[in-house]
């Protein structure tokens, strides 16, 4: 049989384009997206996991006891406390600082008329069943009172001011070897962060703070509760801070113009042995 272009009458062709062989789907666009797409989500899962990783790791580590140390500010010239006042989410501050002077604990009611005092302060609380201390408290290297009921303390040790925050902490044991002073308050800063206590009511408060590097007596000038004034003493850039005996207790602190500045009362408290405060004397 033989083959020609002319048809037959009976004969029909079909006439169809040349297809071309499919192109590899690398070169297709969709594939570009697609790849791109799934690089991003990788990504993205990746960073959540590490994320969540570092998390875990951090929260199951346990923090070390939050405390701070630091030196009496030292200036040419007397001995004196500088005062400033401030007001925090309207709570209004007095700060104090003591200059050129060194810190130390007694029993008993300070002397108003013994001028190397520059500023003195009820330290640790008293017991209401046996009037005694609460807490442990270390008087010159001699202990005086034991226990753990607030978490928050202060330790002196070769004029060296600690304040943190700690159910146990050697300090305890190297007051009573270095024969320095050690009591024990309520925490309200630890780590830069405030700290709840369980009292609600309003009092004026006052607390030993390190701020800025150095050891000062923070005091609301307004009645405030313990949270409000433990938040603005976060808010003031405290780093630690514990409590000192608030309301009407008894204090006072010398001016550079040699002027007393005296808060509270004594009367009412000065049967009581136990009776104690932290005080700064002139180098």
């Amino acid at each position: 049989m033989t083959y020609n272009d002319e048809m037959l009458p009976d004969e029909f062709r079909v006439i169809c384009p040349r297809e071309e062989p499919p192109k590899p789907f690398y070169r297709k666009p969709w594939f570009w997206i697609l790849m791109a797409a799934a690089l991003l989500a990788v990504g993205v899962v990746l960073a959540l996991l590490l994320r969540h990783s570092n998390s875990a790791v951090t929260d199951s580590m346990p923090l070390p006891p939050a405390e701070t140390t630091a030196v009496v500010e030292q200036h040419d010239g007397p001995a004196t406390v500088c005062v400033r006042d401030t007001s925090i989410n309207d709570v209004p501050l007095r700060i104090l600082t003591p200059v050129n002077a060194r810190a130390e604990l007694m029993i008993g009611k300070p002397d108003t008329l013994d001028k190397s005092i520059i500023l003195a302060a009820q330290a640790a609380d008293i017991r209401a069943d046996n009037q005694k201390i609460v807490g442990a408290f270390v008087l010159k290297g001699e202990p005086v009172s034991w226990g753990k009921a607030k978490t928050g303390f202060c330790a002196i040790v070769e004029n060296r001011i600690y304040v943190g925050t700690a159910e146990n902490t050697p300090l305890f044991e190297e007051t009573t070897e270095k024969n320095g002073y050690f009591f024990r308050q309520y925490p309200l800063v630890s780590q830069g962060k405030m700290v709840e206590n369980k009292p609600k009511n309003k009092a004026l408060r006052h607390s030993l703070c390190e701020l800025d590097g150095q050891i000062v007596v923070v005091s609301s000038l307004t009645k405030e509760s313990f949270h409000d004034f433990a938040q603005a003493l976060e808010d003031l850039g405290v780093q630690e801070a514990i409590y000192l005996v608030g309301g009407q207790s008894f204090g006072f602190c010398r001016l550079a113009d040699d002027s007393l500045s005296v808060w509270g009362a004594f009367e009412g408290q000065q049967n009581n042995e136990y009776t104690n405060f932290i005080l700064w004397r002139a180098q």
